[in-house]
């Protein structure tokens, strides 16, 4: 039975809006005192500038090697504050030089010693041929067999400066980059990060090949508290709030939301559009409260104005009355709706057992490779890992779904199967 290895069975003991082995409030108190070494020089709640009142904060560090500006929500303010500092301090690690880099091609190292390019997201260009092209590796430990694999090192990197050495053949991205109070938990987060692009990537595919309405969760049946507080928070500001089941073949619960402010509600000041968060978790209520408080997130970047990968026409694109109606139009053509106490939950009370899990259901799926790229540097002390699992898909440049076997794949079987909680006019979990 595949096994995540040296795994501790260290109990959760924070469980609001996410579980975590540590409380917020003993996080932050170990992170802050790191921010100087990290080159975080504030940490700023912004929850304010919007009407909402979910929090969310940014993380600055001006000499940043890729985003300057990390962003962090929850459902409290300690758990915000630390969201921001963490990812910044995810970002800090992958930007800084690997060890042990190899250059070599797949073919001279075999796909028992190292995942396959083919398998992985590309920056452009096809697959054929990467197999003889020497490329830049760095090591990682294969959870699912427990034996070291190497991978392609840009995958790993996110040292985005002009003469920073590059392949040029991947793409570049934060997916799956995890931090945590312990290795598993940084584990853990890192690969529901993965899955959740990758059933984002699959969902958007089917619904444009089917022309199908999203799945859409009845409101009336979510019985999580936290996530029936958040909801209450963004509808009282006169906000219109729709949450959908991501359409996939992984039975790991993945949300999708959507916020839309369509006539200013009460804050006439900020962007009138649709803002989109998304969620992936053991536990459906985390999963879903994710996915909320990502789209309040998604929302107040752009009211802060601070990120820096956002331009002009980002702001352009999401106010656009072509954006708002087709958004509004796609959210409101509403099938039979679903029962959100249907959707799959089995956390545990342990973050170990909840990783094993999830590696067990990734094998019986057919992938061979979860890798873990430990980037944890020891004058930091705070576990930070990449996961790359080969074949998931992740959003491509410009925020597209990729194609490729894994998507075509997902489809013809869905054409085919009229089976579990899904049918043409109503998307669900894929049985």
């Amino acid at each position: 039975m595949p096994t995540a290895r040296n795994v501790s069975s260290v109990k959760k003991c924070f469980l609001s809006g996410t579980h975590r082995t540590a409380d917020p409030t003993d996080t932050w108190a170990r992170i802050k005192p790191l921010f100087p070494d990290i080159g975080i020089t504030r940490v700023a709640d912004v929850t304010g500038l919007d009407c909402i009142g979910i929090p969310v904060c940014n993380a600055i560090r001006p000499n940043a090697r890729s985003l300057s500006v990390s962003q962090g929500k929850g459902v409290g303010l300690p758990q915000a504050r630390v969201s921001a500092a963490m990812e910044a301090i995810e970002l800090f690690h992958a930007e800084r030089t690997l060890g042990d880099v190899e250059r070599t091609s797949f073919t001279r190292i075999g796909r028992g010693n190292a995942v396959d390019p083919r398998d992985l997201s590309l920056l452009r260009g096809e697959a054929r041929g990467l197999s003889g092209i020497p490329i830049h590796w760095v090591q990682g430990h294969n959870l699912i067999n427990d034996r070291l694999v190497h991978v392609p090192r840009d995958l790993v990197s996110c040292d985005l400066r002009r003469d920073a050495p590059t392949d040029g053949i991947f793409l570049t991205s934060s997916n799956g980059l995890g931090a945590g109070n312990t290795n598993e938990e940084a584990i853990l987060h890192a690969v529901c990060e993965v899955v959740e692009r990758d059933a984002t990537c699959l969902h958007q595919a089917a619904s444009g090949r089917f022309g199908g309405e999203p799945a859409l969760v009845d409101p009336d049946t979510i019985d999580d508290p936290l996530c029936l507080w958040l909801m209450e928070q963004i509808t009282s500001a006169e906000i219109d709030l729709h949450v959908w089941v991501q359409l996939s073949d992984l039975p790991i619960p993945s949300f999708g939301c959507a916020i839309s402010d369509s006539h200013g509600g009460k804050f006439p000041g900020a962007p009138i559009g649709t803002f989109q968060g998304y969620g992936c978790h053991p536990d459906r209520g985390i999963a879903l409260s994710r996915a909320i408080t990502e789209a309040v997130q998604s929302r107040l970047t752009y009211i802060a104005g601070a990120r820096d990968d956002l331009f002009r026409d980002d702001y352009a694109s999401i106010q656009t009355a072509r954006n708002r109606r087709g958004w509004l139009s796609w959210l409101e053509g509403k099938g039979p709706m679903i029962d959100f106490r249907h959707s799959p939950s089995w956390a545990s009370d342990a973050v170990s057992f909840d990783l094993e899990t999830m590696l067990e259901m990734l094998a019986r799926q057919g992938f061979d490779q979860v890798v873990s790229v430990d980037l944890t540097l020891t004058r930091i002390g705070i576990p930070v890992v990449k996961v790359i699992i080969p074949g998931l898909v992740e959003p491509t440049i410009g925020n597209q779904a990729p194609r490729g076997k894994r998507v075509d794949g997902f489809l013809e079987r869905l054409n085919l199967s009229m089976a579990g909680m899904y049918d043409k006019r109503r998307m669900g979990y894929l049985a």
